[in-house]
Parts: C-alpha cells; sequence; structure tokens
C-alpha cells in the first residue's frame, strides 16, 4: 500500500518536478491553463506562489550554482495552441518574485539544462514550428541552445541546433560512453545530443515513434535498460535491453494515452511510473521481477486521477513518487 500526501491543490495541474538545489528541496509545479504556479519548500511545506503568469506551464526547473534563479516553460495549451509560448526566468527575492519572459518560443514543450566541461547549457525544444491548426504536425519542432552563463540578463538568445524532429514530445538525460547526454523523441525516434568542438550534433540512437523515454538499469547488470510510451501519447509501455547496436525489446504492456512516464528506485528496487490520461485515468508502477522472461508486476498506485508528469526520487530518507494528477487538479506524493 501506499501513503499518499496531497501537497497542491492546482487547477488543470500539469507541470511536477522535484530537485534539489543550494537552498534546499522543491517541488516546482504548475497548470496546463490557468496562471496558478507554485514552488513547494519540502522542509517545511510552505507553497510559494509565483504571480502574472500567463499559465500553459510545460516545464520548471533550477538554475545550476543559481539558488535565487528558475526557468520555466508557458504558454502552451491544450490542444497544442502555443504560437505566444516561451522560455521564463523567475528571480526569487525573499517572499516576492520577479518573472518574465526570456525567450520568445513558439510552441515551446521541454527544457533541461545540460552541464559539459564546468558550463551549462538550457536545451529548450518546440513541438512545431508553426501550426494551421491544433491537429497540424506538417512542421516539425526546433531545439534551441542557451549559454546560461550570463542566465541572470532578461533577454537571451539561442541557437537552434536541429529543426528536423516531427512531435517532439520526451526529453531526458542518460549516460552514453561515459558522458551525460540530452535526449529528446519524435516521430522519427530518440535523438541525443552531444558537443563536438564548437558544434552540436544530433544523433538518433533509436528508430521507433516515441512519445517519451527513460533509462535505468533493471536487471542489475550494470547496463541502462530504455523504457519508452509509443507511439506519440500512445497505448503502449515498452522495455528494451541494448544488444550490441540495437534495442532488443524485452516487455510490451497496453496504456491508455501513456503519459508522464518516469523511473527511479522505489523501496530499493528499480521502479518504473506511468500514467493514462484516458480510459482508468491510472497512475501505475511496474516492476521487473525476470526482465529475461519478460516478467513484470504492475500495480495501480490509485485510479481516476489523470496524471500528466511524474517523478521517483528520495528525500529524508524516504522513496516518493510524484505525481501531477490532472484529473483531481492536485499534485501528490506517494510513500
Amino acid at each position: 500500500m501506499y501513503k499518499k500526501q496531497k501537497i497542491l491543490d492546482i487547477e488543470a495541474v500539469y507541470t511536477a518536478n522535484a530537485f534539489r538545489n543550494d537552498s534546499g528541496f522543491y517541488i516546482g509545479a504548475g497548470s496546463e491553463t490557468k496562471p496558478e504556479v507554485y514552488l513547494y519548500d519540502l522542509l517545511n511545506g510552505e507553497a510559494s506562489p509565483i504571480p502574472n503568469m500567463p499559465g500553459g506551464m510545460m516545464s520548471f526547473i533550477p538554475v545550476p550554482g543559481k539558488p535565487h534563479l528558475f526557468i520555466s516553460i508557458m504558454g502552451l495549451f491544450p490542444p497544442s495552441n502555443g504560437k505566444d509560448a516561451g522560455i521564463f526566468l523567475h528571480t526569487r527575492m525573499g517572499t516576492n518574485w520577479e518573472s518574465g519572459k526570456a525567450l520568445e518560443l513558439p510552441f515551446a514543450h521541454r527544457c533541461e539544462v545540460l552541464s559539459l566541461e564546468g558550463k551549462d547549457y538550457l536545451v529548450a525544444a518546440s513541438i512545431s514550428k508553426y501550426k494551421d491548426d491544433p491537429s497540424d504536425w506538417s512542421t516539425p519542432g526546433e531545439l534551441h541552445l542557451i549559454d546560461l552563463e550570463n542566465a541572470e540578463y532578461k533577454r537571451w538568445k539561442s541557437t537552434v541546433i536541429d529543426s528536423s524532429i516531427i512531435r517532439n514530445h520526451g526529453m531526458c538525460k542518460t549516460m552514453i560512453s561515459g558522458a551525460e547526454v540530452l535526449c529528446v523523441s519524435g516521430a522519427g525516434g530518440i535523438f541525443y545530443i552531444e558537443q563536438e568542438g564548437d558544434d552540436w550534433r544530433v544523433n538518433q540512437m533509436f528508430y521507433r515513434e516515441v512519445s517519451e523515454m527513460s533509462f535505468i538499469d533493471l536487471d542489475g547488470d550494470g547496463q541502462d535498460e530504455l523504457v519508452t510510451i509509443e507511439p506519440f501519447h500512445g497505448n503502449t509501455l515498452n522495455i528494451y535491453k541494448k544488444d550490441g547496436a540495437s534495442w532488443e525489446q524485452r516487455f510490451s504492456d497496453e496504456l491508455s494515452f501513456g503519459h508522464g512516464l518516469s523511473t527511479g528506485f522505489f523501496k530499493s528496487k528499480p521502479a518504473i511510473i506511468a500514467g493514462n490520461r484516458s480510459g482508468s485515468l491510472a497512475l501505475e508502477s511496474f516492476v521487473v521481477q525476470d526482465l529475461l522472461r519478460g516478467k513484470v508486476e504492475r500495480r495501480v498506485i490509485e485510479e481516476a486521477v489523470g496524471p500528466t508528469q511524474t517523478q521517483v526520487f528520495t528525500y529524508d530518507s524516504k522513496d516518493n513518487i510524484l505525481s501531477a494528477n490532472q484529473k483531481k487538479n492536485e499534485v501528490a506524493l506517494y510513500t
């Protein structure tokens, strides 16, 4: 059984991200539709509202080494209305906030910090450069690179490093040849970003349409497996094991509008967490019993919550599952 704690009430919540910075351990959360954004302090349980926001929040992350600075993506509203979206910079000054759009980026969706050789870069992805209507996926999205050396400046400049990925949706980090890389997914598969001198390359590592992905060692052999939701906003959760240069599928099961994929260690075991945004609307866990034989224990954590983002993390010696439960308008922790 899981013990549940509701920590925030947010109408149409979409984003929930837990992170540690130099000043503590926090959860940033916000609404997909309303101007509701909060920074929740796990130490004291206090929620600090960030005012004057446009809504349509997709991502919220800290700036490394700057405990008073945070980055978000806002302005992408359902269903994929985001011509005025962009990257926002938030500065915390005690109990007050100063926020503003640092970069115009239509249809912006995900962002993450990539740290290389002592430098921090923000990679931001858009789902499309242009849309005639929400169902129009004819135009690829873009990957923008921002040097965070001058992160406190109010207006940023970016370099476009890719403009070829259709239905760009997933973003996560993994290790390749001992180096941290950032992966993005789309209709063409999974791609990873790497730096070569002063240039940036986007290389393909997986060749099927992927909505979201995560990497974790599920069988204890020291090599990460690949976990995916397929296809875009798809109906299957898959586990792949690396076999030479290719990925061999070891497990597949049905989801309903799969969303909010994450992996991590819960009660000392590697766990996969995924949500269903239709059908049962359940938040579920998948724990591998025998990967070679495809034996996986599937368990419902809570039904009828419609998760949009999830995360597995450890705080104060307790393992937690964080979920943005959109159908219940809440951010919840399960321990």
